[in-house]
């Protein structure tokens, strides 16, 4: 990992003092991952500053210096998805959103014959979203999952 990062201005939190969970890409290797880490625009304001540039605009073409330190391991997207994918075997699948607003709105699409059921709606609905604004996300997790799931050991373990 280089010691230069970029993030979105849309990524940041509402206050620089705060620990957040912020998406990251390092301008070296292009990776994109998830870290704890604070952001600060002076760099005086942290221990372990590192060259953070915050785009923004519609097209991104504006860059904002600010700097940014790592508070805990960083995790690629990768390897996130793997342990999510491998902990996702032992949980459940039902999603909740416990919001009466989507299930009104759901059950209504699915009345007015726009979807077969209300989990159709909501998988439909989130998987279009997703592509749109997360396509790299959902490209890295279908090779994962093809790899996952066409690993003849992992089967093995699974069946055993």
């Amino acid at each position: 990992m280089s010691n230069q990062y970029i993030t979105a201005e849309e990524h940041l939190p509402d206050t620089e003092e705060t620990e957040t969970v912020l998406q990251v890409r390092d301008a070296e290797t292009k990776e994109i991952f998830h870290s704890r880490a604070r952001i600060a625009k002076d760099p005086t304001q942290l221990e372990q500053p590192k060259s953070l540039s915050v785009v923004k605009g519609p097209h991104e073409t504006t860059q904002e210096q600010w700097y940014i330190e790592f508070v805990d391991e960083t995790t690629t997207t990768e390897e996130r998805l793997e342990q999510l994918l491998e902990e996702q075997a032992d949980r459940s699948n039902v999603i909740n959103t416990r919001s009466s607003d989507l299930n009104v709105l759901l059950r209504y699409l699915v009345e007015t014959g726009q979807y077969e059921s209300t989990a159709d709606a909501t998988r439909e609905l989130l998987f279009e979203q997703l592509a749109e604004e997360h396509p790299s996300l959902l490209e890295t997790y279908v090779d994962l999952k093809t790899e996952y799931e066409s690993d003849p050991l992992q089967a093995v373990l699974e069946d055993g």
